[in-house]
C-alpha cells in the first residue's frame, strides 16, 4: 500500500533530523578539542615563578616573559635570554614582534629591546616611561600603556609621544590594556574605564560601562577582540562584559561577578578563556553551565595556581596559562582526545586497558589489568559507570585481569579472564563463572586468553597452559555449576604446537587460526578434521614471531610480528607483509579493521595500514602507548585504550593535512658550556646553516626541535654526521639533544631528519655546515714545514751515513798512521838504545883522554867530540824518557833522600866550564834535603839548564837559584836566563810535548826537555811556578818541590838578601784571576784532547761543566776568539811546531792535531801561517 505524500515527508523529515542528531551525537563525542582538566606544566625555576606575557615568533618558537627576564620554550625545555644583575633581569609584562626580528617588552624598567635573531639585547636611543604594563602595534606606531600614562613610539622615527587625561581626555593616566582591532581601532583600558582613541581629534573618548553608580573606579585589565560574536570583551575587577561596536550595546555576563579578571583569550573552539585570582573559566554561552578549573594539589597534571596573569592562544591553539607559579600548557589536538578515567568513573582508581568493546545494547566493556567497566556516552557528562572487581561486594568479578570481550549470536556478554570465563547477566547486572576441564581432568580454563563463537554454536576457548577447550554454549549454560567437562580439548598431545594459546581466530573457510606465545609461524586447525597444520614457521621466527593476530571483513587474516605486518589469505595462504621502518621498535600492541584500513598500536606509535594497497604511515598523534583498539562503527569514533584512559579518535584523521613544521637548533653546546652569539665569536645557531670552530671546540651538543607545542603530529627524528656516521642514528622519544664528543678537525655536515609517515628519513633534512679548524701543527704551512724538515732528514740521514763511511775510512787510515808513528817511534826507542852503547864507549875513552892532552888543538878537538857525544846522549835519553812517559812505564819513582844543594850545584859546574857565559849559583840553606828519584831531578835541572845555555848569546849569563820557602815548605827552583826570550803568545804551550815555537830562530831540539820538566815535577808533588820571559831579556822558569829536611846552618842573610834581590818575579802560568785561571784550564782541557777529531764547542762544554753560552762569553772577551776560532788556533799552532820538528808527514801531524780532512787542514794552516803545511815544512 502507497504511503501518502504527508506520511512520506513526515518521514524524511524524522530521517533527516535522526542524521542531524547523529551528527551533533557524533560531534559531542568528537569535537572537544581541548582538555582543560590535565595540563603539561612548565616551570622556570625557582626565581622566575610569575610568567605575565606570551609570544610566539614567525617560526613558531614560544617566548615566555617572567618576573626575572625573558625566556624561550622548544617543546623540551627553556632556555634563559637574561643576565643577573643587569637591567634585562626585571619583570617582562607584556610584549610584541616587530619585523620577524626583534622583541619589543614592557618591563619594570621601561622598553627591553631584544634581537632574537642574534641573541643580544639593543639600547634603544629613547628614553622610554618606567613600569609599562600593556603595548600594542598599529601599522609603524607602537602603543605604550604604563602606570604614568599613555604613549605612542613611532618606530621609524623613533619619536615617543605622551597622552593625559587633561589634552586628550584619557579616563585615567594609569593603563593596564590596550587592544587593535581588525578595523584599526585602539581601545585602550585605563585605572577608571574604557575609552576608544579617535584619530581625528586624537582625543578619546569614554565607554560607559553599566555598573553600580557606588562603584568610583572602573579597573580595566584586559580586553579581547571576538570576531566570531563581532565584540570586544572587557575584563574588570569583578566584571565581564561584551561591548558590541558596530551597536555601541555593552552587555555584561552575570557568571564572572564579582571575579577580577586579569586575562582574556579564546581557544580553537571558539570558548572564552578567562583568566583570574580563583582559576580558569570557560564560557561557551550563557546557556550552557560555565567551566571552572582550579588547582588540585592531588593532581601533578592540574593547574600550576590558580592566579592566572596571561593567557595566549598560539598558532595551532594550544592554550598557554601564565600562572603565579609557572606555566599551564593545555595542548590542542584536533585528531586525538584523551579521557582519564577518573573523568568515567569519578575515583582516582587505575586500570591499564587491554580489551575494548561496545556492546550491542551501546554500553561500553573496557577491561584490563584491573577489573572491567561498563558506562556510557564516553565524551558525554553522564556516564553510569560500573567498575567489576574482584572481592568487590556490589559488582564482584572472578579476577581482574580481563584478557577478551566477546559478544555471541545471541547477544550474551563473554568475557575471558585470569579467573576462567564469565558470562553477564544483564537483569541481575552480574557476571556467572564458569569452570571448565577437559575429559581426563588434567586441563582447565583458567588463565582464559580469548573467546569465539563458531557457526555450530560452540565456544571456543583459548587458554594459558590448558590448550583451547571447545564447548557447547547452551549446554555450559545450562550448567548447574561446578566443572564442566569440555566436548573437546586441543593440546600438545593430539598436534598443537603449544599450550600457551594467546589468540585462536576463525575464517570465512571454516578453520581455526592458532597464535601461541613465543613460537614460530601459526597452527591452524580444521575443525572437521580436526586437523592441526604448521604454517609460516620460517616466516615468523626469531624476531619476527607473531604475537597479535586479526581478522578484517574481507577474510583477511592480519599477523603482527615486531617491526611489521603480515596479511595471509586463508583461501591459499598467500601472504604479503610490510614493514614500519628501521628507525623505530615497533611492537605490536593491538590492531583493529576501521573501514578500509587497518590501525596498529605500537610501542612506538600509531600505524595505519591500506588494507588493498598495504601502504602504511605512521599517524604521531600522541607520546601515549594504547594497549588496545575498537573501532564503533555505531558512532564512527576510534578508541584507544592505554594506561589510566583511553583516547578518542576519527577515521578521517589519515586525510587531516597538517603544516609541516620546519626542524631548528634551538641550542649549541661546546665543550658543555651554552654558546651565546653575543659573546662568542659564533653566529646563532637558530638562523645559520654553517659554523666554524677551532680545535679545541669539538665536543659539541646540539638541541633540536620542530616545536610539538600540540600533540597532533609528535615527529620522531634521526640524524647522521656525515665525515664520521655511516648510518643514521635515532633519537629517543622525547628527547632533543645530539652529542658528539671529540671530533677531529675536518668539514662535517650534520643532517637531522624527521622519519616520514612510511617509517624511512625525509629526503630534504636539515643540513648544518660543520668546519672544526686545524690545530697549527696540522695546518697547511705546517704540513709544507715538516715535508721540508723530512726532506731535510732525508738528506741529512744520507749525508750522515757518507761522512760516517768516509770518517770510517779515515779512521782505518789514520789508526794505519798512528800505527806507523808507533812503529817509527818503536824503531827510534831501538836505535836510541842501540846507539846509547856505543856512545858511551866514546865518552869514556874521551873523558879519559882530555886530561893528558896537551896539544891545544888536540885538547880542542877531544872537547868538541866530548861535548857533542853528551848531546847526542842527552838527546837519546829524552827519547827514552818519553817513550817511557807515553807508555805509563815511567810513573814509577825510585827514591831516594838528595842533598839538593850539593846535587844541584854539581851538576851546574858542568855548565859553568862554557867559557862564553856567565853562570850563577844561589841558595839561601846549606843543605836541603828532598825524597826524590835522582835521575828524574838531573833530567829536570838538565833540560831548564840547557834550554837556558842554548838560547842565551854570547856574553850573557845563566843563573841557578834554589830558595827554600818555611811558610810553604816547599823549595823554589829557578832558572834565569839573558837569552833570546819567549814571545807571550807562545809561554802558554811550551810545556807541551813537541812544542817548539816558530820564532825559535830553528834551534836544535826536540820539543821534549820543558815536557819531562812538567811531567817529572808533577810526579814528584811539585808544580810549575810560573814564565816570565821578554823578548831579548831573558828568560825565568821556577819549579817547586816539596823538601824533607833542611840543615838548620843558614847562609848569612846579608849574603842571602844580596844573592836572591835581583831574583826575577816569575809570572805565574797558572793564571791568579778567575779569567785566566778558566783560559788555562780550557787551554788544559784543549791539549788533553788535541788529537781527537770530535773535539768541538760542545764537547769542550761537557769536559769543562760550563755552558754553551758561558763558554762562548768567556772565550770571546779574554782572546777576541770565538771557542771554535779559539780550538782551530791552538790546533794550528801544535801543528806547526810538529811539521817544524821535522820529524812526522803533514797527514801524521794532521791526525796528531784532530783534523781528518786533508785539505781542510792545509787551508786552515794557510790561512794561519801564510803557507801550505808542505812549503811550511820545507
Amino acid at each position: 500500500m502507497p504511503c501518502k505524500p504527508d506520511i512520506m515527508y513526515q518521514r524524511i523529515i524524522a530521517i533527516l533530523f535522526f542524521l542531524y542528531a547523529s551528527c551533533i551525537l557524533s560531534n559531542s563525542a568528537y569535537g572537544k578539542k581541548v582538555n582543560y582538566q590535565q595540563f603539561d606544566n612548565i616551570y622556570l625555576g625557582a626565581e622566575a615563578s610569575v610568567v605575565s606575557c606570551f609570544l610566539q615568533d614567525s617560526e613558531g618558537l614560544i617566548w615566555i616573559g617572567s618576573n626575572k627576564g625573558l625566556f624561550s620554550y622548544d617543546g623540551y625545555s627553556t632556555q634563559q635570554h637574561f643576565t643577573y644583575g643587569e637591567n634585562n633581569n626585571t619583570r617582562i609584562y607584556c610584549g610584541v614582534i616587530i619585523d620577524n626580528t626583534y622583541l619589543y617588552m614592557g618591563t619594570d624598567n621601561g622598553i627591553l629591546v631584544y634581537n632574537y635573531r642574534a641573541d643580544r639585547y639593543e639600547q634603544p636611543e629613547t628614553d622610554f616611561p618606567t613600569d609599562v604594563r600593556t603595548i600594542a602595534l598599529q601599522g609603524d606606531t607602537l602603543w605604550l600603556g604604563a602606570l604614568n600614562g599613555l604613549y605612542t613610539y613611532q618606530l621609524q622615527s623613533r619619536k615617543l609621544t605622551s597622552f593625559d587625561t587633561r589634552r586628550n581626555g584619557l579616563p585615567n593616566n594609569t593603563v593596564y590594556s590596550i587592544i587593535r582591532t581588525k578595523d584599526n581601532q585602539i581601545y585602550v583600558g585605563t585605572y577608571n574605564g574604557l575609552c576608544r582613541y579617535i584619530p581625528s581629534n586624537g582625543k578619546f573618548e569614554g565607554i560607559p560601562l553599566p555598573v553600580h553608580s557606588s562603584q568610583s573606579n572602573l579597573f580595566v585589565n584586559s580586553l579581547l577582540e571576538d570576531t566570531t560574536r563581532q565584540c570586544v570583551w572587557i575584563g574588570t575587577e569583578g566584571y565581564l562584559f561584551q561591548y558590541f561596536p558596530s551597536t555601541g550595546q555593552i552587555k555584561q555576563t552575570e557568571a564572572f561577578h564579582n571575579n577580577s579578571i586579569k586575562s582574556l583569550a579564546l581557544d580553537g573552539n571558539g570558548d572564552l578563556l578567562a583568566g583570574t585570582d580563583n582559576g580558569l573559566y570557560v564560557y561557551h554561552n550563557d546557556t550552557t553551565p560555565l567551566q571552572h578549573i582550579i588547582h588540585d594539589s592531588r593532581n601533578i597534571q592540574s593547574l600550576t595556581n590558580n592566579i592566572i596573569w596571561n593567557i595566549f592562544a598560539d598558532q595551532e591553539h594550544n592554550i598557554w596559562l601564565g600562572t603565579d607559579y609557572g606555566i599551564s600548557l593545555s595542548r590542542y589536538n584536533s585528531a586525538l582526545q584523551f579521557i582519564p578515567i577518573s573523568q568515567i568513573t569519578g575515583t582516582g582508581d587505575g586500570n591499564q586497558f587491554y580489551s575494548l568493546f561496545r556492546d550491542s545494547k551501546g554500553f561500553y566493556w573496557f577491561g584490563g589489568a584491573n577489573g572491567l567497566i561498563r558506562f556510557t556516552d564516553p565524551a558525554g557528562e553522564r556516564h553510569d559507570a560500573i567498575w567489576y572487581r574482584m572481592g568487590d561486594k556490589t559488582y564482584p568479578l572472578s579476577h581482574n585481569r580481563i584478557r577478551h570481550i566477546y559478544e555471541d549470536k545471541e547477544q550474551q556478554l563473554w568475557i575471558a579472564t585470569d579467573g576462567s570465563i564469565n558470562r553477564y547477566d544483564y537483569a541481575t547486572r552480574q557476571f556467572i563463572h564458569y569452570n571448565i576441564v577437559d575429559n581426563t581432568g588434567t586441563y582447565n580454563t583458567n588463565w582464559t586468553y580469548y573467546i569465539f563463537e563458531d557457526t555450530a554454536g560452540q565456544l571456543w576457548i583459548s587458554t594459558c597452559l590448558g590448550g583451547i577447550f571447545v564447548v557447547d554454549k547452551h549446554k555450559l549454560m545450562q550448567s548447574a555449576g561446578g566443572q564442566y567437562i569440555a566436548e573437546q580439548n586441543y593440546s600438545v598431545h593430539n598436534g598443537l604446537s603449544g599450550m600457551f594459546i594467546n589468540q585462536i581466530m576463525p575464517d570465512k573457510e571454516g578453520n581455526v587460526w592458532v597464535l601461541l606465545y613465543n613460537s614460530k609461524g601459526l597452527d591452524k586447525i580444521n575443525p572437521r578434521t580436526r586437523q592441526i597444520t604448521k604454517l609460516f614457521a620460517d616466516e615468523l621466527s626469531g624476531e619476527k614471531s607473531p604475537n597479535y593476530l586479526l581478522c578484517d571483513t574481507d577474510g583477511m587474516l592480519w599477523v603482527g610480528y615486531h617491526g611489521g605486518v603480515m596479511r595471509i589469505n586463508p583461501k591459499d595462504s598467500s601472504r604479503q607483509s610490510i614493514s614500519f621502518g628501521s628507525f623505530n621498535n615497533n611492537e605490536i600492541l593491538s590492531m583493529t579493521s576501521v573501514k578500509d584500513h587497518i590501525w596498529v598500536s605500537t610501542t612506538n606509535g600509531l600505524w595505519i595500514i591500506d588494507r588493498k594497497t598495504m601502504e602504511a604511515r605512521q599517524q604521531n598523534m600522541t607520546d601515549k602507548r594504547f594497549t588496545s583498539l575498537l573501532f564503533d562503527s555505531k558512532d564512527g569514533n576510534i578508541y584507544l585504550g592505554g594506561a589510566d584512559g583511553f583516547a578518542v579518535s576519527h577515521p578521517d584523521i589519515q586525510a587531516m593535512h597538517h603544516q609541516e613544521r620546519l626542524i631548528l637548533l634551538t641550542a649549541l653546546y661546546i665543550n658543555n658550556q651554552l654558546m651565546n652569539p653575543a659573546t662568542a665569536d659564533i653566529p646563532n645557531i637558530r638562523y645559520t646553516n654553517a659554523i666554524e670552530l677551532k680545535h679545541d671546540q669539538n665536543n659539541l651538543a646540539f638541541e633540536l626541535s620542530d616545536l610539538p607545542y600540540s600533540l597532533e603530529e609528535k615527529n620522531k627524528f634521526v640524524y647522521r654526521l656525515e665525515g664520521m656516521d655511516k648510518e643514521w642514528n635515532s633519537l629517543k622519544s622525547n628527547t632533543n639533544r645530539i652529542t658528539y664528543s671529540n671530533l677531529s678537525y675536518g668539514d662535517y655536515q650534520l643532517l637531522i631528519s624527521k622519519v616520514e609517515k612510511n617509517g624511512f628519513p625525509s629526503e630534504h633534512p636539515y643540513i648544518l655546515d660543520i668546519k672544526i679548524l686545524p690545530p697549527w701543527y696540522y695546518t697547511l704551512w705546517a704540513k709544507v714545514l715538516y715535508c721540508l724538515l723530512f726532506l731535510s732528514l732525508v738528506a741529512w740521514t744520507i749525508n750522515f751515513f757518507r761522512v760516517k763511511n768516509r770518517l770510517k775510512m779515515e779512521r782505518l787510515e789514520k789508526e794505519k798512521i798512528l800505527e806507523q808513528s808507533r812503529q817509527k817511534m818503536a824503531f827510534f826507542t831501538n836505535l836510541s838504545n842501540e846507539l846509547k852503547t856505543p856512545l858511551s864507549r866514546i865518552i869514556a875513552p874521551v873523558s879519559q883522554l882530555l886530561p893528558a892532552a896537551e896539544a891545544t888543538h888536540e885538547k880542542q878537538t877531544l872537547e868538541e867530540v866530548q861535548r857533542n857525544a853528551m848531546k847526542i846522549n842527552s838527546l837519546i835519553h829524552q827519547v827514552l824518557n818519553f817513550n817511557r812517559i807515553e807508555d805509563n812505564a815511567d810513573s814509577l819513582l825510585i827514591l831516594s833522600r838528595i842533598e839538593l844543594v850539593s846535587f844541584s850545584r854539581s851538576l851546574f859546574s858542568v855548565y859553568e866550564e862554557n867559557p862564553r857565559l856567565t853562570f850563577q849559583f844561589e841558595a839561601n840553606k846549606a843543605k836541603i834535603y828532598a825524597d826524590m828519584d835522582a835521575i828524574k831531578l838531573g833530567v829536570i835541572l838538565d833540560s831548564l839548564l840547557s834550554n837556558a845555555v842554548k838560547f842565551t848569546p854570547d856574553g850573557g849569563s845563566v843563573r841557578l837559584s834554589l830558595f827554600y820557602s818555611q811558610e810553604s815548605g816547599q823549595l823554589d827552583i829557578c832558572v834565569s836566563d839573558t837569552g833570546t826570550g819567549i814571545s807571550q803568545q807562545d809561554i802558554p804551550y811550551i810545556f807541551q810535548r813537541f812544542y817548539q815555537s816558530p820564532r825559535s830562530g830553528h834551534k836544535d831540539g826536540t820539543g821534549i826537555g820543558l815536557y819531562l820538566v812538567k811531567t817529572y815535577t808533577e810526579l814528584h808533588g811539585g808544580h810549575i811556578n810560573g814564565v816570565t820571559s821578554e823578548e831579548n831579556q831573558g828568560t825565568s822558569v821556577g819549579l817547586s818541590i816539596p823538601v824533607a829536611a833542611i840543615e838548620e846552618e843558614e847562609v848569612p842573610a846579608n849574603q842571602t838578601k844580596k844573592s836572591l834581590e835581583s831574583l826575577p818575579v816569575l809570572k805565574p802560568i797558572e793564571a791568579e784571576s778567575q779569567d785566566e785561571k778558566f783560559l788555562s784550564n780550557i787551554i788544559r782541557l784543549i791539549e788533553d784532547h788535541l788529537s781527537d777529531a770530535d773535539l768541538n764547542v760542545n764537547a769542550l762544554c761537557e769536559l769543562s761543566g760550563f755552558s754553551n753560552k758561558q763558554i762562548y762569553r768567556k772565550i770571546k772577551q779574554l782572546t777576541g776568539m770565538s771557542p771554535v776560532e779559539y780550538i782551530k788556533s791552538i790546533r794550528m799552532k801544535k801543528a806547526a811546531m810538529l811539521l817544524q820538528q821535522k820529524k812526522f808527514t803533514v797527514a801524521e801531524v794532521m791526525y796528531m792535531v784532530g783534523f781528518s780532512n786533508h785539505s781542510y787542514f792545509s787551508k786552515c794552516f794557510q790561512a794561519e801561517f801564510g803557507e801550505t803545511p808542505k812549503q811550511y815544512m820545507q
